[in-house]
């Protein structure tokens, strides 16, 4: 079964860090970069997405209200990462109201994410199958 995972992103370095290490470790994946809203239009629409990773450091959208947008307008249901450079108690809590399922801080171990990104969606995939 193909996995699908979708990067929300206008940062180069952000999904190009992060794309060879997952297609490393998981076998039948497919990535899709978000770096408009245009494109999450697009993408988020097409087919179910496993995993929404979405960086906190874009420079044309609030990623608070990308992640709003992708819950409310879109209707994803899927678990969304947020890797937010704010780390405020008051901007964490936001991001959570909003519907983001897991923070990660700024810096990041990109393999050691990779390695939890595995983990995660080797669980999700072991209980649709029992």
């Amino acid at each position: 079964m193909k996995t699908h995972i979708s990067i929300v992103s206008d940062e180069y370095l952000f999904w190009n860090l992060m794309i060879p290490l997952l297609n490393s470790k998981i076998q039948d994946l497919q990535i899709d970069i978000c770096k408009s809203l245009p494109e999450i239009n697009e993408k988020l629409d097409s087919e179910f997405c496993n995993l929404v990773l979405v960086d906190g450091g874009m420079s044309r959208m609030s990623s608070i209200e990308v992640i709003q947008y992708i819950r409310l307008k879109k209707e994803v249901l899927s678990p969304i990462w947020f890797f937010p450079e704010i780390q405020t108690n008051a901007y964490i809590y936001k991001a959570y109201e909003m519907g983001a399922t897991r923070i990660i801080s700024k810096p990041f171990d990109p393999y050691k994410v990779a390695d939890e990104i595995v983990t995660f969606i080797n669980q999700r995939t072991f209980k649709s199958a029992v």
